[in-house]
């Protein structure tokens, strides 16, 4: 790989020791470098402290003339070309070799730091002595980019273990790490795939570090969402690239953990999480591979991950995990390629019980059958509504793939302190089937007088098979279109049915200020709105002091996207939505105060 650098430290201050080196890998991203280099160089250090190191990845727009030019203003830019490696791994090795910080934080080119995010880590990492320094994220510009991490962001924690503080959850690169423990342990991102690569290289630092640190009081880097098509991440990469991400985490993982409760922790995620197995032998897999291809794959996933499969990994996955793991370590390629297609065509993997209704079966082609499958509910509740003081829940329940009716099923009511129950019997009488798998439609008409205890009730519903039994929490799958504004029980109130942060159905008994008075929708309006560039700008006009972010989402649709939010006084706040998204269209302009609640500002017709 040749190299050749466009820049050096001109006249450093060397009498200044640098504390964090920000490594910035960029590949065409000249619509965002030069806010992404003005937020690395806007912190509260001390001059010099910082230095940037941005390497151009064989960009094909002007990213490399723009950081060229960037560089001439400022004495702390390094800037480095090197060929196209097609990842960010590459770029961010040969920024990591050039540092000279006691840290290292890895920014990417379309994203940006709060002002005093590099001097607030640092800080944490001298007091602390961790090794990795975790600040929370959140998300700004056009379309949602995926989701943003928050499990690790419930609170601020100092020298925590990384597994017990849920730290591990979060595997991307955007963090502070100790330089010398990645130079100790040889610690560099892996080649030859696009996406993921920084999750061995993230893992492989917290196994190193001696504890880590978490910082959720505010957001210190921000994610661009973008929607220009240039974001490697949207792109995608075929099934082996994500096999062989899987398998280099999990090499990781093995060769810096002992056998174990705490390793199987961290092997679930890349064995039968999400981005697991079925990344790689899922609905992408028979367009992508040949048969032969898929035979090597399959031979490979086996030898890694049959040694590991224990049933501690294995019990936390969900039944196509499960199966589909279960298939591959007995190199069934038959029966991997037969659930890849059910995968891939939307159809459900067929299930039954067992002769004594105690489990779910799968049964493959050929060979055993597959049993002990962890049991989930396919669940929607499509509306609620009030009547007097009583609540009515309507919704459906069943198992996907499993034809038969449940035996039972309650709805419960659990006291989130006190842990006190009240359960209400369902009506199970009318059924339905429409390829899926046996639903139940039912409605349950509730007094939120039966809850005696004040506080917060969750809602779950738990059904029965014999003598299988799943519980779950309820609410968090609805219908679209349906209302998740507070309803209010009573005149006077004495309830306020409500989805909590978890998304699950809920009821306040004794309500609290923060459902009692929310923002009404009518007390926050569009005073004037104005065209810049591509965006439309809407000034609004209530109470936002609280507000914490915006979101808007066309009438047509239930899906809502993130605006900018911009508050200005206690009164007044602007609101910023693509031209593009809202031409010719109604849409609902939606803000969060910092409580969770919502309020709908506007819903306009044809605004550009």
């Amino acid at each position: 790989m040749t190299t050749s650098p466009t820049t050096a430290l001109k006249n450093f201050d060397e009498l200044q020791p640098v504390d964090v080196s920000v490594v910035i890998p960029v590949y065409n991203c000249e619509r965002y470098l030069r806010e992404t280099i003005s937020s690395a160089r806007e912190h509260d250090m001390p001059r010099g402290s910082v230095e940037i190191i941005a390497v151009d990845d064989g960009s094909t727009d002007s990213s490399l003339q723009i950081l060229t030019d960037l560089a001439e203003s400022e004495n702390d830019l390094q800037v480095y070309s090197i060929s196209n490696s097609g990842s960010a791994a590459a770029p961010r090795n040969y920024g990591l070799k050039r540092a000279q910080g006691r840290y290292v934080f890895f920014l990417d080119a379309d994203d940006k730091l709060s002002p005093d995010a590099l001097s607030r880590m640092t800080t944490v990492a001298d007091d602390t002595g961790s090794g990795v320094v975790l600040g929370k994220m959140g998300l700004f510009g056009q379309k949602r980019a995926g989701d943003i991490p928050s499990t690790a962001f419930g609170r601020t924690l100092f020298a925590t273990d990384f597994i017990e503080s849920k730290a591990h959850s979060t595997l991307g690169s955007w963090k502070l790490f100790r330089r010398s423990i990645l130079v100790e342990h040889d610690i560099w991102f892996p080649l030859g795939y696009k996406i993921g690569e920084d999750q061995p290289f993230t893992m492989k630092a917290y196994l190193n570090s001696p504890h880590v640190s978490i910082l959720a009081d505010k957001i210190y880097y921000w994610i661009r969402g973008r929607d220009d098509g240039t974001n490697i991440t949207t792109t995608g990469q075929p099934p082996s690239q994500h096999l062989k991400r899987i398998t280099t985490l999990i090499q990781a993982i093995v060769e810096n953990t002992e056998p174990g409760e705490r390793r199987d922790q961290l092997l679930r995620r890349p064995i039968i999480g999400s981005a697991g197995v079925t990344s790689v032998f899922g609905k992408k897999m028979l367009p992508a591979h040949d048969r032969a291809e898929r035979e090597a794959m399959l031979r490979e996933f086996q030898e890694v991950v049959a040694p590991l499969w224990t049933a501690s990994v294995r019990d936390r996955g969900l039944p196509e995990s499960q199966i589909l793991v279960d298939l591959g370590v007995r190199n069934d390629i038959d029966g991997v390629e037969a659930v890849s297609r059910l995968l891939a065509e939307k159809k459900p993997i067929p299930l039954t019980l067992d002769d004594d209704r105690t489990q779910l079966i799968y049964h493959p082609h050929k060979g055993s059958s597959i049993g002990k499958l962890r049991v989930r509910l396919q669940q929607n509740l499509e509306s609620i509504t009030s009547v007097g003081k009583t609540a009515v829940i309507r919704g459906e329940v069943g198992i996907f793939g499993l034809d038969e009716v449940p035996d039972s099923a309650q709805l419960i009511f659990q006291h989130r302190k006190l842990e006190t129950k009240v359960v209400s019997k369902l009506d199970i009488s009318r059924t339905y089937a429409r390829g899926l798998g046996a639903q139940v439609r039912f409605t349950a008409k509730f007094s939120p007088s039966k809850l005696t205890d004040s506080g917060i009730w969750d809602a779950f519903i738990k059904v029965k098979w014999g003598q299988l039994v799943a519980r779950e929490r309820f609410g968090e799958s609805r219908s679209a279109g349906l209302d998740t504004s507070p309803l209010l029980i009573g005149d006077p109130t004495e309830a306020v049915v409500f989805f909590a942060k978890s998304n699950g159905l809920a009821i306040d008994i004794g309500p609290t200020e923060k459902h009692l008075n929310p923002v009404k929708r009518d007390e926050i309006q569009v005073m004037d709105q104005f065209e810049v560039g591509r965006f439309i700008v809407l000034v609004v006009n209530g109470p936002v002091a609280n507000m914490a972010s915006a979101s808007f989402r066309r009438e047509s649709s239930r899906t809502d996207k993130p605006a900018e939010l911009v508050v200005h006084s206690t009164t007044h706040a602007s609101v910023v939505v693509p031209r593009s998204a809202v031409r010719r269209r109604s849409f609902v302009v939606e803000l969060t105060d910092k409580e969770g609640n919502t309020a709908d500002v506007t819903s306009a017709n044809d605004l550009a």
